[in-house]
């Protein structure tokens, strides 16, 4: 039996007035005070994906926050050193920069030798297969991101820059994870997908319905980002009768976003099981760690778990108001159970 503990985390995404706050004397950044609590939960994982959703092209090329994004490499290297073993590029910040600010912000990544998926420096790097193998199962990483505006600036002789989907059509992803479960390399296929809509507490139609097509095309687990809070987690069992866990959306993990629910994020972690000479993998022990960013007491932006932060604050501060804290766990364990009831929540 083949045992693998997969995590993925939400959105990394750093404003201004975090990254400010993180700077030491020498110029560099330091984000271990501010993200500690964050190496415990990426460490937990086999295998560990996160959705960088902000270019990392550094302080040389010029460092910027909303509504388009540059964060320092040192994010990056905070989550490779925690424990991040892949980090997902395809979303709508991805060419908030244009193409100069992507290629050197994959450059950066390659150069602390952070693997990537769903943004690339040519054909080729498109067409390598992102696939990690541990304790003998081999694992392939596609990621995708819904069209944008910004996107329409894109040559189309370099559409292999970013990984974009059109909602009305899952043909080109399922062609794409066929190829790669045809290939013989892979024992599970895990698909990221920005979409969705911003701010939602459950995901839309189209995302259940495109998440149940991509399952059909042979998807065994989707993580979903873009809407900046948790959606409840479920099990789609897709035409062929196969399982495909889908997270509509894994939320905020390190961000300056304010507004109770952007605040609140963690990890989703799930255990794989493959019996030899069985293809069927089983997903076991759903689990997701809450985690909260408080953004209004001495507005440091330190990551906490969120039960524990609770424990010591009955109301939870935000400066769109403040809520109490009970409830807002109450709302969070019924909604993100609604639809996957085992789920652990911690």
């Amino acid at each position: 039996m083949t045992k693998v503990k997969l995590v993925a985390a939400g959105d990394v995404l750093l404003h201004s007035r975090v990254y400010d706050k993180c700077e030491t004397i020498e110029g560099n950044y330091d984000f271990n005070t501010k993200m500690l609590h964050a190496k415990k939960l990426l460490n937990e994982g086999d295998v560990t994906i996160v959705n960088l959703e902000s270019i990392v092209a550094g302080k040389e090329f010029g460092l910027s926050s909303y509504p388009k994004f540059n964060n320092p490499i040192e994010v990056a290297t905070t989550l490779k050193d925690y424990g991040t073993d892949i980090v997902s590029l395809a979303n709508n910040h991805a060419y908030d920069h244009g193409e100069e600010g992507l290629l050197k912000s994959i450059e950066n990544l390659r150069s602390i030798d952070l693997p990537y998926v769903g943004a690339h420096l040519s054909t080729e790097d498109r067409d390598t297969y992102r696939i990690i193998k541990k304790n003998g199962l081999r694992i392939g990483f596609l990621s995708f991101t819904r069209q944008f505006r910004a996107f329409r600036k894109i040559d189309k002789d370099k559409s292999y820059l970013i990984n974009i989907f059109n909602e009305e059509n899952a043909i080109p992803i399922r062609q794409k994870i066929q190829k790669m479960a045809d290939s013989g390399r892979v024992d599970l296929v895990v698909v990221s997908l920005h979409f969705g809509k911003e701010y939602t507490l459950f995901p839309t139609a189209i995302q259940r319905e495109f998440a149940a097509e991509i399952s059909d095309g042979g998807a065994d687990i989707i993580l979903g980002h873009h809407p900046h809070v948790l959606q409840p987690p479920e099990i789609i069992l897709n035409s062929r009768g196969k399982k495909t866990f889908f997270i509509p959306s894994l939320g905020n993990f390190y961000t300056g976003q304010h507004g109770v629910y952007r605040q609140i994020g963690g990890t989703i972690s799930v255990e794989l099981e493959k019996e030899k000479g069985n293809p069927v993998v089983n997903f076991n022990n759903p689990t997701l760690n809450l985690t909260f960013v408080d953004s209004h007491h001495k507005k440091d932006f330190k990551m906490y778990s969120f039960i524990d932060y609770i424990k010591e604050n009955p109301y939870i501060k935000t400066n769109r108001g403040n809520f109490e804290s009970l409830e807002i766990l109450t709302e969070l364990i019924t909604r993100m159970r609604s639809r996957l009831p085992n789920l652990i929540i911690k």
